[in-house]
């Protein structure tokens, strides 16, 4: 792939900005279709965005940075192209009736299944609640999906015993961190009650990519001109709407190359809009797009693998759902807001991944002020 830097205005019919799933989709839809005047300007060294299958140093072993599972399969683009290229395995289908989850305190402590399935069918009508308020056009009680959960949990929990009362409310908590991960937010009392019902999943089981979701991408680059993609070209500034440049789009990069083009295919993130868009075009966006990319929300999701030499958990065990006792914590520790101490408070799960090729790979997400 191409990263040379030349002073001179390279012409070309098309340009694309951003090398992750998008941009590349957009080139491997022209490319396909016999047209290849196009160059993709990627700012970073690699291609893919959030899609990210990487190799552990001197293991072998490929792991998700990124993107890991497809959500659904109808009208999902990446199902088709994963099964049409017999890359899909629907997880643990083979394996029978292994898919045990463990709830652990964090003193060892198993919790027994009963408890377990008592607050998952708590929590589950809970969530369709809060889900209610949009579908059914009903009046929102709370500002946040977190205080309606607070006040919820509180009246579930009021009557119970101490040592009860105390154990499923570390179950309530740990759903709750899941749904952070779901809603890539810091704290569900980010979330908007009234509006979190407009979330729609695609229908479908789920499935993972086992020789990774870079596999998908690389089907898409393999119809790319590889010359067509230059990486470490990190825009500065998009030039459009007027009439200086013939007509057409000039795009200046950060590294002094200069590309001109009659049409742009700006592919770059949310959070990129948000942290360059007054700089990246001239002139402005329409007010009503700069308003747009200001309301518009996002979070930040990371994952979090863990390696061993052997595997830590018996073969049976898909999960390892961790419950902390925060209140307890709080109580206790003098700052106990303190990330650099307490971070791994979190993580509310880690996933064991049993195969031949990863026989001792546990794997998290962490969401929100940790990924900073």
């Amino acid at each position: 792939m191409a990263t040379d830097v030349h002073e001179s205005i390279n012409k070309t019919k098309v340009l694309i900005i951003g090398a992750g799933i998008s941009g590349i989709s957009a080139a491997e839809f022209m490319a396909k279709n016999g047209f290849t005047d196009f160059k993709i300007l990627e700012a970073s060294n690699r291609t893919g965005g959030r899609i990210w299958t990487y190799e552990l140093d001197g293991k072998g072993i490929n792991v998700e940075m990124g993107a890991n599972w497809i959500h659904g399969i109808e009208r999902n683009p990446i199902f088709q192209i994963a099964d049409s290229n017999g890359l899909l395995q629907l997880r643990y289908k083979d394996k029978g009736l292994r898919h045990k989850n463990v709830f652990l305190t964090e003193t060892g402590q198993e919790v027994n299944q009963k408890t377990v399935k008592d607050v998952d069918f708590s929590y589950g009508l809970l969530i369709q609640q809060c889900e209610e308020f949009y579908q059914m056009e009903l009046y929102a009680p709370y500002d946040s999906v977190g205080e309606y959960m607070h006040y919820e949990i509180e009246e579930k929990l009021e009557n119970l015993s101490d040592d009860e009362r105390k154990l499923r409310e570390m179950i309530f908590d740990q759903h709750l961190k899941q749904e952070t991960v779901v809603s890539g937010c810091n704290d569900l009392n980010d979330v908007s009650l009234g509006e979190f019902g407009c979330y729609e999943e695609l229908p479908g089981v789920h499935y993972t990519i086992p020789p990774g979701f870079q596999s998908v991408l690389d089907i898409l680059l393999n119809q790319v001109p590889e010359n067509n993609i230059l990486l470490e070209h990190s825009v500065k500034c998009i030039h459009w709407g007027n009439n200086e440049n013939d007509g057409r789009v000039l795009v200046e990069c950060e590294n002094g190359k200069k590309f001109s083009a009659e049409h742009v295919i700006v592919t770059c993130s949310l959070g990129v809009l948000k942290a360059s868009c007054d700089r990246m075009f001239e002139p402005p966006l329409p007010k009503e797009k700069k308003e747009s990319i200001e309301k518009l929300g996002f979070g930040i999701v990371d994952r979090l693998n863990l390696y061993f030499d052997e595997p830590i958990v018996d073969a049976d065990i898909f999960r390892v759902e961790l419950l902390w006792d925060d209140h307890q914590y709080k109580d206790n520790v003098r700052n106990p807001t303190d990330l650099a101490t307490s971070w791994f408070r979190k993580i509310y799960s880690f996933e064991a991944v049993h195969s031949n090729d990863f026989p001792s790979l546990y794997c998290s997400s962490v969401v929100g002020s940790l990924t900073n």
